[in-house]
């Protein structure tokens, strides 16, 4: 290579690694809510009345004082201040719908569902978080980890592989 061409490559992969700065910077202001001022705008969750389009609402139900039970659990950090846990659960798509249909979990776990297609294939999305996990084909099994970070009601359903009769929905509770 030539010095030239060594200088140029320099001066782009600085303007890339700027451009790539700017847009870190720009996203994680979006995300956080502060304007161009620096100033921090309200916190990003819809009002009520667009809670039902994200699935999401702030409100526990009442009745739900507790985690779903699922087939394991474990620590989900090796510092015991911490009261996370990464909780293991089977959930299976029919035609009737999920099952389980509820899961409750507490605010700050972990949280991995090993989701069976029973008998056709089910995609599933929890659409206010930005989960959406790919098609499961008939008799398959996926993992599916994600966190879980605010406390509220969920609503996770399928979204573009569904049973004949229309959308089956489920709900995620994160305890605070």
């Amino acid at each position: 290579m030539t010095r030239q061409q060594i200088i140029t490559l320099s001066v782009l992969g600085v303007i890339v690694f700027g451009l790539i700065l700017f847009g870190v910077f720009y996203q994680k202001n979006q995300l956080l809510g502060i304007d161009e001022r620096g100033q921090q705008d309200e916190p990003i969750i819809p009002p009520r009345e667009e809670a039902k389009t994200f699935g999401y609402s702030p409100e526990i139900p009442k009745d739900v004082v507790t985690t779903t039970v699922g087939k394991a659990e474990a620590p989900a950090s090796g510092n015991p201040s911490l009261d996370t846990k990464m909780r293991f659960y089977d959930m299976k798509a029919t035609v009737r719908g999920f099952s389980p249909s509820n899961i409750a979990v507490n605010k700050g776990d972990t949280v991995e569902i090993d989701f069976t297609a029973v008998d056709g294939a089910y995609d599933l999305d929890f659409p206010y978080l930005g989960a959406y996990f790919s098609t499961v084909k008939k008799g398959e099994m996926k993992k599916f980890p994600f966190d879980t970070s605010i406390p509220g009601t969920f609503i996770f359903e399928c979204r573009n592989s569904c049973p004949p009769g229309g959308k089956i929905q489920g709900t995620l509770i994160v305890l605070p």
